[in-house]
């Protein structure tokens, strides 16, 4: 079971978010802009694991490139290194797991697919593909969140609010395909974030009704940013985010756990699959109107 299915209630989910988040700012450097950009920046190199999991291999090696665990490494022909070292991940189905860094192994050479990742974990292709769009577009009318094109101002990207069937997504209809799967990644930030509260027994965080909105803008930013560019794809607001954050200027008070949570989220959603906490509460209902 992995941290975003585990099981909870709408009164623990408070406690556990401060708790994570009192942990991260306890340990590490994330408070800084320097810091939150460090993690960002790893977070999206490693595409093929959770924001959140990024998060514990930063924390544990901030300079792992590629990680598996041994027994892809087996497969590869490559053994690990004497005294290499483990890090641990959350999994599915067990408590964690044990993954290793490319440079604590030996062996064959690398095959070209794995070589490939690595080098262009740094690149940013121009547009998302029409089936990540598609699905993305589809979970959310799935999650009770609707899309809706309208003919905006051209600064205007879009905006999110509640409606009466759940809440509502307004996009500008001029904009291009990557534009609006940027838009929408922003305000799914806000809303995953607990940015609008909830209007039922929602599965995301229940977050205090004022926060700032330097607190709220830097959450979902940092949301969409992260997604976007585990898509490879670069949003607009790219260089206002690093730009945020490296100017050496104080951050607001923010939940790296919300944003962490939130980016995970969507990029389920984009990947064609509700996210894990929204379908645990699902089999929690159905367990309960069982019973």
């Amino acid at each position: 079971m992995t941290q975003a299915e585990l099981p909870f209630t709408r009164a623990d989910e408070g406690a556990k978010v401060a708790a994570i988040d009192q942990l991260i700012r306890s340990a590490l450097n994330y408070t800084t802009g320097e810091g939150l950009w460090a993690l960002l920046d790893f977070t999206r190199r490693l595409p093929a694991y959770s924001p959140f999991n990024c998060l514990l291999l930063h924390i544990q090696n901030s300079k792992a490139r590629f990680v598996a665990p041994p027994e892809k490494w087996e497969k590869l022909q490559r053994t690990l290194k004497a005294g290499a070292r483990p890090l641990v991940i959350l999994a599915p189905m067990r408590p964690v797991m044990f993954v290793f860094d490319v440079m604590d192994t030996e062996g064959d050479e690398l095959p070209r697919e794995i070589l490939a990742a690595m080098e262009s974990s740094f690149d940013v292709h121009g547009e998302v593909s029409e089936l990540t769009s598609t699905r993305l577009r589809r979970l959310c009318t799935k999650a009770g969140i609707a899309i809706e094109n309208h003919l905006l101002h051209p600064d205007l990207a879009g905006s999110i609010r509640p409606s009466q069937l759940g809440y509502e997504i307004r996009i500008n209809a001029t904009h291009t395909r990557t534009q609006q799967f940027a838009t929408i990644a922003h305000e799914l930030g806000h809303l995953f974030c607990g940015h609008l509260g909830w209007l039922k027994d929602e599965w995301w965080p229940e977050r205090p009704t004022k926060l700032d909105l330097k607190t709220r803008e830097l959450e979902a930013e940092a949301v969409a940013w992260l997604v976007c560019q585990r898509f490879r794809v670069m949003p607009a607001s790219a260089s206002y985010l690093s730009r945020h954050l490296q100017d050496g200027s104080a951050l607001p008070v923010f939940s790296l756990d919300a944003i962490l949570v939130a980016a995970g989220a969507i990029e389920e959603m984009a990947k064609g699959q509700l996210p894990a906490r929204l379908r645990a509460r699902k089999r929690q209902s159905k367990s309960l109107s069982k019973s």
